[in-house]
């Protein structure tokens, strides 16, 4: 798999390191047996499973995967778009801090409360532009997904016909913050 230009791709003891123009990350692929090698003269990264079984061989397309999306990280970056749907009350969405606080979910006097990872940025857009959406932007593409679906999570409707009560937070577009020409 190339690497491109501007970033560097570093493997040892099967620890994947991708350093660009927007961070560095990190992630250990020790469970897996794979040979990695680098090659920073053909800005190459490579990845090899010896007598491996399809099964074996499929966690080789993963790895690499894997990778393909930290170096998309490191270069342009994740962004998920959120939106709030209610029919009668309106969901209330803060960020303050290093905490997102939902409340008003289907009238609930509960608070929903979320962390925020640090090296996350999530913020409300402008209402008069577009209302009721929250944006989530960050480089690793694992982080930012979890947080999405752990906010998705936290507004589902219990005990109640899904098929009329659609109140929720979901996920509307999934883009990358630097965009291509």
């Amino acid at each position: 798999m190339a690497v491109p230009e501007g970033v560097v791709a570093t493997v040892k003891d099967r620890v994947v390191t991708v350093k660009g123009p927007r961070g560095t990350l990190v992630k250990s692929l020790r469970h897996l047996q794979l040979d990695f090698s680098v090659s920073q003269k053909m800005k190459t990264i490579s990845a090899i499973r010896w007598f491996g079984y399809k099964t074996d061989v499929s966690c080789l397309n993963t790895a690499l995967a894997h990778i393909r999306n930290m170096i998309t990280g490191v270069t342009r970056g994740f962004r998920f778009k959120l939106r709030f749907a209610s029919a009668h009350f309106p969901i209330n969405v803060g960020v303050e801090g290093d905490v997102i606080e939902i409340r008003n979910f289907l009238g609930e006097k509960r608070v929903r409360k979320v962390p925020i990872p640090s090296d996350l940025k999530i913020y409300r857009t402008d209402p008069t532009v577009t209302k009721d959406e929250l944006v989530i932007e960050g480089n690793d593409l694992e982080e930012v997904s979890k947080k999405a679906a752990a906010i998705h999570n936290l507004c589902l409707v219990k005990n109640k016909d899904i098929r009329k009560f659609l109140d929720g937070i979901y996920v509307m577009t999934k883009t990358n913050v630097v965009q291509d020409e």
